[in-house]
């Protein structure tokens, strides 16, 4: 009998999770865009408000940012949350449109729970 390898999921401490959770200043939070110069007026300041955001915006903007990896160095920069920016990342580059959209948010979602149950664990 072959036993499965361990999959090892990285426990961070509640001041990380605490840290990745936070909400921005409106300066730092995500600005979304159409294209360069024309902004859809939509912030996201924390990873909650991103995945709402995303739910409404033009999809014109998710269309233009994804290509410039604009998300993933938000996640990453801002955010501080490497894995997520990773995990986005990983999107096939052809992906786009509501597919696109879906695929970002079902990530970013699963991420926020996740986080949130390592809180209740530490």
């Amino acid at each position: 009998m072959t036993k499965k390898p361990e999959v090892k999921k990285t426990v961070l401490d509640k001041a990380t999770i605490s840290g990745i959770l936070r909400t921005v200043p409106q300066h730092e939070g995500f600005h979304f865009f159409r294209a360069p110069g024309d902004s859809t007026g939509k912030v996201a300041t924390n990873l909650a408000d991103f995945v709402e955001k995303l739910r409404t915006v033009d999809i014109r903007s998710v269309n233009f940012h994804f290509p410039r990896q604009d998300f993933e160095k938000w996640l990453r920069d801002i955010i501080c949350d490497s894995e997520l920016s990773r995990k986005i990342s990983r999107i096939r580059k052809e992906t786009h449109g509501e597919q696109l959209r879906n695929e970002i948010i079902q990530i970013v979602k699963g991420r926020v729970d996740e986080l949130k149950e390592m809180q209740t664990k530490t």
